[in-house]
């Protein structure tokens, strides 16, 4: 069955040479935006190395706020407490946690971005088929 007795289909396009030209034009605009979404997608990935910058930040807060205000909560004779030095693992132990955290959650964020620009663009495929098949004329079906 789908065939026909002399000779099959034939291949028939379903858009005009207008549409063609503005799918064409469409894709051509998106293209670079694409390509810059997944770049920056790829940043947050494992190995990106886009989250440097965050930590770099958010050590450089830690050492110029909350180190400064834990040696002042002991005092500036307690350099040698175990009290000051639990709690200076205290906080670099959460610092760490956070940044982790917060990458963890953008490294999720990048790989759902980046799977949603694939399905994306094989969605505006999918919905725009380019051709179909028709029977050849004359030719009877068996």
């Amino acid at each position: 069955m789908g065939q026909s007795k002399d000779g099959g289909y034939m291949q028939k396009t379903t858009v005009t040479p207008q549409q063609q030209t503005l799918l064409n034009q469409i894709i051509q605009q998106a293209l670079p935006n694409l390509q810059a979404a997944s770049q920056g997608y790829q940043q947050f990935l494992p190995g990106g190395g886009g989250g440097e910058a965050i930590q770099k930040q958010a050590l450089n807060q830690f050492q110029q706020q909350y180190l400064p205000a834990i040696m002042n909560a002991y005092g500036s004779n307690a350099k040698s407490s175990s009290a000051l030095n639990q709690a200076l693992a205290a906080g670099a132990s959460n610092l760490n946690t956070n940044i982790a955290s917060q990458l963890a959650q953008m490294q999720l964020q990048a790989a759902q971005g980046a799977g949603s620009l694939g399905s994306g663009q094989a969605g505006l495929a999918a919905q725009t088929p380019q051709f179909a098949y028709k029977c050849r004329s004359g030719n009877k079906q068996l």
